[in-house]
């Protein structure tokens, strides 16, 4: 029901945190192959995208108390939906998921992108 290729969407603005979410995914014999979740900053004193950045342990979630650095969040995330399907992903109403097990980040603008990027492949 897609179209092969690769796809990539980004919330228009960035959000309070000073992050902007952006989904590439890839689309191989019309499923799903490869999803990437990653985010820009709003100016240069960060340089590197937000899966890098959390990596390196800038990002310090954990030093929060969280269950995994934020880019460990975003694959699992990722995962999830590669072997589950977006629509298993269950966004409640305040952005969270109970489907995907160490994943405590809001993922509504995850599910938002990956749906725009399967729109994009409709056409």
């Amino acid at each position: 029901t897609y179209r092969d290729g690769t796809y990539t969407a980004q919330l228009e603005e960035f959000e309070s945190s000073g992050w902007k979410d952006m989904v590439e995914l890839t689309i191989e014999d019309g499923e799903i192959v490869a999803i990437n979740w990653d985010a820009i900053y709003v100016d240069e004193s960060i340089p590197i995208r937000k899966k890098q950045y959390s990596k390196s342990g800038l990002y310090g979630m954990l030093v929060t108390g969280a269950v995994g650095e934020w880019y460990d969040q975003a694959i699992a995330a990722e995962q999830y939906v590669l072997e589950h399907g977006i629509d298993a992903l269950q966004v409640r109403d305040d952005g969270y998921t109970d489907a995907v097990t160490g994943c405590t980040v809001h993922v509504s603008s995850f599910d938002y992108l990956v749906r725009q990027c399967l729109a994009q492949a409709m056409q």
